[in-house]
Formats: structure tokens, sequence, C-alpha cells
């Protein structure tokens, strides 16, 4: 369910050396409440940052953001079975002026190269530090973009090859899930590692995942290394894509 209109006061200490000096607007798209909610706690501590809105639908965020006008989104990959790289292009055709962040658990090839090639702004996992976080977004509402470690140089890489199968009519994400997924997840999983693997599939870190099953994180870290040993992948987003290829999400 969306939420309307949110509107945090930001405090009024004067601002930090590299802040703004009037809050930068910003919109919070995530399809899971824990997110979501994980994100607007830390972020309303910021002076400069003020959340406008937020939503969990595709639809939502197209209509809340052109009525609210927020200077940037910060979206995950999917959000309600819809790429977030269309979202971003409806979000340019209701708003032109905004700015999108990807905020996602995911950090394959495919995800970055496409968000690059379709100029996305910025590019974080959720598990980024509160102060890259908050610097991006500051960041690309000035005009620049910002890329977490080594994503724009592994999105480089593989930007040619991209380009290429995208001319040709090929469908490069396809290729590269097809090629290395042929463990069926339901032959090599207990119930507990399906449970869990479904949850990355949809997007969440070890941390919400730990918070979901009142497990610690590290026993989810393993958990997700076990899975991932399994099915025969060298990432958790291929054993989300494995996950999606034999009907579990």
């Amino acid at each position: 369910m969306a939420v309307d209109k949110i509107i945090m006061k930001p405090n009024k200490s004067s601002p930090k050396i590299g802040h703004c000096t009037s809050p930068v607007r910003i919109f919070l798209a995530d399809d899971h409440q824990v997110a979501r909610e994980g994100l607007r706690k830390v972020l309303c501590s910021e002076a400069d940052i003020e959340i406008v809105g937020e939503a969990d639908n595709a639809s939502d965020v197209l209509r809340l953001v052109e009525e609210l006008k927020p200077q940037v989104v910060l979206t995950d990959i999917k959000i309600s079975g819809l790429d977030s790289c269309e979202l971003s292009h409806k979000l340019k055709g209701v708003y032109p002026p905004v700015k999108v962040v990807f905020l996602t658990g995911y950090e394959a090839e495919p995800y970055v190269t496409e968000a690059l090639y379709n100029g996305i702004n910025g590019f974080l996992t959720k598990d980024c530090p509160l102060e890259l976080l908050s610097n991006a977004i500051r960041v690309v509402a000035c005009g620049g973009s910002v890329w977490q470690g080594d994503l724009l140089e592994s999105a480089s890489k593989n930007f040619i090859k991209f380009v290429n199968a995208k001319a040709e009519g090929r469908s490069p994400a396809g290729e590269y899930s097809s090629a290395t997924i042929n463990v069926i997840p339901q032959d090599v999983l207990s119930p507990r590692e399906l449970e869990i693997l479904i949850m990355v599939a949809r997007g969440y870190t070890n941390k919400e995942i730990s918070v979901n099953l009142d497990y610690a994180e590290i026993t989810i870290k393993k958990y997700v290394k076990g899975i991932m040993t399994k099915l025969n992948v060298s990432n958790r987003t291929l054993a989300g894509i494995a996950a999606a290829k034999f009907g579990l999400v």
C-alpha cells in the first residue's frame, strides 16, 4: 500500500561541510516494507535530506513522483514485477528532472551494465555505509553520478558486449543467466534453504532475511553461501535467477 505523502522536517542544526544548504527531496520506491522503514529511519536523521514520499508499486511511484516532484528517487532493481530501468524511463516521462539511484541487493554484471546503458545516476547496494548513501544522494541531486565500489568497472568491462547484443536484438541478461544455471533448487536444497533462496530472489538483503527469520545475520550469510555452492552459481543474483527459472518466485 502506498503512502501518499510523507513530510519529514530536517533538524535545525547547521549543515555539515559537504551538505546541501537546502534539503534534497527524495522518494523511496521499494516493495519491501522492512527496506523502506530502514531507509526512512536512517535518512531522516540527515539535516539536508527530506523524504517526501514512498510507494511499494510502480503505478504509485509514477503517480506520486509526478505529484510530489522529488529530486531523487531511490528504487530497488525490481518493484512489483517491473524492471527499474523501465521504471526509470517512465519516471523521466512524467517528471524529466528526476534523478534515479538503484539501491539493491543485486550486484551481478547484467544489472549494473544495463543500468549504465540506461543512464542511471547511481548504483549502490543495500548494505552500503550510511555516509556513502547520503553523500550519493547529495551528489546525484547536484547532477553527478555515484556507483559503489567496483560496480562501475564491472559495468564498463561488459558495456560493448551489452550494446552489441542490444543492437542484434539479443537479451544480454538472458544469455548470462541461462548459460550458467542448470541445477534445480528443489532437488538440492532443504526447505529452510528454499525459503531463504526465495527471499534472496525477491531482493532481500542478509540483514532483512535475518530479521524476518529471527536468525543471526552471520547464520544467513552461511546459508546463502551454502545455497550458492549447491546451485553451482557464483553470486546471489544468479541464485535468485535460478529461483525464478524453476518457478519458486
